[in-house]
């Protein structure tokens, strides 16, 4: 029945369009102008008014926002007064259609100068096709965000998500007038100008992991070929897959009722899991996967058995994505969909939100964890829109370090710590990317970079095992690359906290970035003697020479403050000497940071060493040639006298004392 008749337009209604919430929907016609509506019919907003008929809409992903074209150009502008709208020439003739992905928040368009082209969400350009031989007429994303369709007269075209082309059908057609899909991302279907509806299935669907090649063919039969050991399995399947994964061994097979886990050891007996909602997306790591639908991300082990399930208020799961989640041992991260500066992170085994979600300055475009280590140890890589890579601890946030600039992709190593990035056409290695936590000074020198120019503009990177990383580029070729052996050893002497066989290491290859590596690992675990060893090696003289040092202090509790403060965490230094009462070296550290107040405040806090802290304020007032102006310390002048020769004595007498309880402590 109809419920309601509106007029909407002078002339054609050419597209309308609704939001992701279904709250609204958007219209456009040959009148130039865009309107929204609500779901019961009535008029909202008129957005604008062109002088030329507007032939396509798209909701952005949080419907805030509507793209539309009109002429060459296409038009970005909030559903909110007041706020600044973005314009940009997108082809040399009209655009005849646009689409946004709510997955990978990605918008696709084609126009009459015979080309579909890749944006970003803040219309720079990703990927711009060669042009076809006619009129592109009709795209659209599939609802996974991994392929997109593209049509024009008489051709269908499916490409990847990053623009390269699968395949091209010909068919005797006509013009492809509208394409749609059906929600598993596996069929979709073509209105054509010679009034036949055509219908597409994707087959021969590949995935690769190290030396293994999985294959979905048409008879829905998975081929699973190991190339190390020249064998094949096949795997048949009763329902239709919907999606797969192959990592670690392990391979994830979903049909719409079922999950099917494999193991490289044994492709007979899979565990199999029936599923209540159609999964969207899988993502593994070495030891269990996720698994998100619309129910929330269930994690599950290998073996089968779900170990919990993460859901929180507002939680928009269809929208996560490859990019936006990320799964290792202990821990799972994801960019909150709803505010994309922000990031949650949740405990595997619980489902809970582990500390406060991660604020960032700019919109995130991919996060990822790292594969080894736990606990305070585990770190997540964020790449905003700016391009720009930062690195944080995924438990406790306090810090967020930029690592490089102008990066296209970055990957984690399956089996250490190393990052590897391109970024303007260099690949660059990060052989110890926490240096940045420990001296970030260290951090351009343990970066290894090479020139990439093969690998050309858009391209990704597929895996970083060992010391193979793959390249996939533009066209959709791979580009295998290989990187020096030696930081894998030297990651498993530091596992292992052999520090004697890792200066051995670092002697035979003579690599710089190999020892500011080791010297980082070292500071981290306080091997001192091998910290003092690399950092000499590669001349680092005032470091050395503070790490010597840090090495003559008697007491434990003040050689671990002199080591944050090395690390450049003075607040972190003062809390460890203050929770165990070291108040002389408290009281020394902030006259060392020329923080005369805080030392005052203290000393007059604790009754002592008040008459250390103006000796020394004195001292430094008649070396600068300065005339005292603190009011605070004016006062104390005058109460207190200040003798150096008592003031050594009492800091004798508090060396003496810390000698004292470093030999009773080793005994």
């Amino acid at each position: 029945r109809e419920d309601k008749k509106v007029e909407a337009h002078r002339g054609a209604v050419i597209c309308l369009k609704w939001s992701y919430d279904a709250t609204a929907i958007a219209t456009a016609g040959e009148d130039g102008s865009v309107k929204v509506y609500s779901k019961s019919g009535n008029l909202r907003s008129t957005l604008t008014q062109m002088p030329q008929a507007i032939y396509s809409v798209a909701w952005s992903p949080g419907c805030e926002h509507l793209l539309y074209t009109c002429g060459p150009k296409m038009h970005l502008k909030s559903i909110q007064a007041g706020q600044k709208q973005i314009e940009w020439k997108a082809h040399d003739g009209i655009v005849n259609q646009v689409d946004w992905s709510f997955v990978n928040n990605t918008i696709l368009s084609g126009g009459e100068d015979c080309k579909y082209k890749i944006w970003d969400s803040y219309g720079r350009l990703l990927f711009s096709s060669a042009p076809l031989d006619h009129v592109v007429t009709s795209l659209a994303w599939s609802p996974t965000g991994k392929h997109f369709a593209v049509g024009a007269f008489n051709v269908v075209k499916l490409c990847d998500r990053a623009g390269w082309s699968y395949c091209r059908q010909t068919q005797d057609l006509g013009s492809v007038f509208s394409i749609s899909w059906c929600s598993d991302g596996t069929q979709f279907a073509c209105g054509c100008g010679n009034g036949t509806v055509a219908f597409v299935s994707l087959i021969d669907r590949m995935f690769s992991w190290q030396n293994q090649d999985v294959m979905l063919d048409e008879n829905n039969t998975i081929t699973v070929h190991d190339i190390a050991t020249e064998s094949q399995e096949e795997l048949d399947f009763r329902d239709r897959v919907t999606d797969m994964s192959l990592a670690y061994g392990a391979l994830v097979v979903t049909t719409n009722n079922q999950c099917h886990i494999y193991q490289q050891s044994n492709w007979n007996t899979p565990h199999v899991e029936d599923l209540k909602e159609p999964p969207t997306l899988i993502v593994q790591c070495a030891y269990h996967f996720a698994l998100v639908d619309a129910n929330g991300i269930q994690i599950i082990g290998y073996e089968g058995r779900i170990l919990s399930t993460i859901k929180y208020a507002g939680l928009r799961a269809e929208f996560l994505n490859q990019a936006t989640l990320s799964i290792c041992r202990d821990a799972v991260c994801l960019v909150d969909p709803s505010n994309p500066k922000q990031v949650r992170v949740f405990d595997c085994y619980t489902g809970r939100a582990v500390g406060n979600p991660i604020l960032h300055k700019l919109d995130i475009v991919k996060i990822s964890l790292n594969q080894q280590g736990s606990g305070a140890d585990r770190t997540i890589a964020i790449l905003d829109k700016n391009k720009d890579l930062y690195l944080t601890r995924a438990m406790k946030a306090d810090r967020c370090e930029k690592l490089g600039a102008m990066v296209d992709s970055f990957a984690w190593n399956d089996s250490t710590d190393m990052l590897i990035a391109l970024a303007d056409e260099k690949l660059q290695v990060y052989i110890y990317p926490s240096v940045c936590f420990v001296d970030k000074d260290l951090l351009p020198k343990t970066l290894q970079s090479k020139t990439c120019t093969d690998a050309g503009k858009y391209a990704n990177i597929i895996s970083f095992y060992g010391s193979h990383c793959v390249i996939r580029k533009a066209d959709g070729s791979d580009l295998a690359s290989v990187i020096m052996p030696y930081p894998q050893l030297l990651y498993k002497h530091f596992e292992q906290a052999q520090w004697e066989q890792a200066v051995r290491l670092c002697r035979y290859v003579k690599s710089p970035e190999l020892w500011a590596s080791l010297a980082a690992m070292a500071i981290h675990n306080r091997a001192l003697d091998t910290v003092e060893i690399a950092l000499a090696a590669i001349e680092e003289v005032d470091k050395v020479q503070f790490i010597g040092h840090i090495k003559k202090l008697p007491d434990e509790v003040v050689r671990s403050a002199e080591l944050a403060l090395f690390c450049k965490r003075p607040e972190e230094a003062m809390n460890t000497l203050l929770q165990n009462k070291r108040l002389y070296r408290a009281i020394k550290l902030n006259i060392r940071l020329h923080r005369w107040t805080d030392a005052l405040e203290l000393a007059l806090k604790h009754q002592t060493h008040v008459d250390t802290v103006l000796a020394y304020r004195q001292r430094h007032l008649q070396q600068m040639k300065h005339v005292e102006t603190n009011d605070s310390f004016k006062s104390w002048a005058e109460q207190v006298q200040v003798d150096w020769t008592i003031v050594k004595q009492k800091i004798a007498m508090e060396k003496d004392s810390e000698l004292q309880n470093a030999r009773s402590g080793a005994s």
